[in-house]
């Protein structure tokens, strides 16, 4: 083994959380100095022998899972280094779950917003904070033959990637009806102290359903993030899921500049789920309810609470999906919302 494999597989097992932060073209001028196409994993993965840094370039549908038809699609996602069999599994899971909210979700939402005014001398300093929840549900029974499997993609990182069309008109007296549930939900706190800005939140995803043979499969995602430390959990039917934080990355077939390069240290559900969630979080904003409005004084200043909520019915279309400035953008809309007070 050379000395330069040797330096970039050293650098591979040192990266952990503080990777996160690192600039992606830096970390990649080193891979194309240190390396020569493909190197060998040396049991950072369990199920991938063979990894390149180049991106993995995802499926044109990927980018667009609209189709021409009837019916609802949707994308689904497995977790890295995952037996393939299994990975098929948890993906086509997710997308039949993820499916379900397009024919319709609900939709929960509640904000609390602080602020707090200090007189100094001359001045006032202003700090505030506002706490969001945000709860998406979707719940049906269905058939298996209201689904089906449309395209597939395997990245270079044992990730099992599925279209699905849902139609549930697709069914007949015969079919067994089984019951499929998602439920997603947000918890984001953003404060601001005498200009200095703390954010945080926790994104989870969890999907279930009871199999006709009365068997439960279910898929259970946990992502947590402050700053730039960031930690997920995942486990498919019960078993807990681990994989190496590594710079996972992809692009689309049409990619012509670095910018269109997507990478991420959780692989590609993490950051799916994860931007879905927030994207879908900021587009209920305008459609809150203000619930109160509270002014405490204090000696040293102003306490003021504003609560709004917000709950309605909808169903979610997601026309696009793009990568820009390494990050992962939704074109998406909440239709025929109805609000309702909590």
């Amino acid at each position: 083994m050379s000395l330069k494999i040797g330096i970039a597989i050293i650098l591979l097992i040192n990266i952990g959380v503080n990777a996160y932060a690192q600039d992606k073209e830096r970390f990649q001028k080193i891979f194309e100095k240190e390396t020569s196409g493909e190197f060998e994993n040396q049991r950072r993965f369990k199920n991938v022998t063979c990894l390149s840094y180049y991106p993995d370039t995802l499926p044109r549908w990927f980018f667009n899972p609209l189709q021409n038809g009837t019916g609802y699609y949707a994308i689904g996602v497995s977790d890295p280094d995952m037996i393939l069999g299994e990975a098929k599994e948890q993906a086509i899971l997710r997308a039949k779950s993820l499916a379900l909210l397009n024919e319709e979700c609900k939709i929960q939402y509640f904000k609390d917003i602080y602020t707090d005014a200090k007189e100094v001398q001359r001045y006032t300093n202003l700090n505030e904070r506002f706490d969001i929840y945000f709860k998406l549900i979707a719940k049906r029974k269905v058939a298996n033959a209201m689904f089906a499997v449309l395209d597939t993609h395997v990245t270079r990182y044992n990730e099992y990637v599925v279209l699905v069309r849902y139609n549930p008109q697709q069914v007949n007296a015969s079919d067994t009806l089984y019951p499929l549930m998602t439920n997603a939900s947000v918890f984001f706190v953003s404060a601001s102290y005498n200009g200095a800005e703390d954010n945080q939140a926790e994104y989870e995803m969890k999907n279930y359903l009871l199999a006709p043979d009365q068997k439960v499969v279910g898929a259970e995602f946990l992502f947590r993030e402050k700053e730039n430390k960031f930690l997920s959990k995942s486990n498919f039917n019960g078993e807990p899921l681990e994989y190496s934080a590594f710079p996972y990355s992809y692009t689309s077939p049409d990619a012509t500049s670095r910018s269109q390069v997507l990478v991420t240290y959780n692989g590609l559900w993490s950051i799916l789920s994860r931007q879905m969630l927030f994207t879908l979080m900021l587009n209920t904003q305008p459609y809150s309810v203000k619930l109160k409005n509270l002014d405490q004084q204090y000696s040293r200043g102003v306490t003021r609470l504003a609560r709004e909520i917000a709950s309605f019915s909808s169903t979610l279309e997601i026309n696009g999906i793009k990568f820009v400035n390494d990050t992962l953008k939704f074109d998406l809309n909440l239709k025929g919302q109805t609000n309702s007070m909590w």
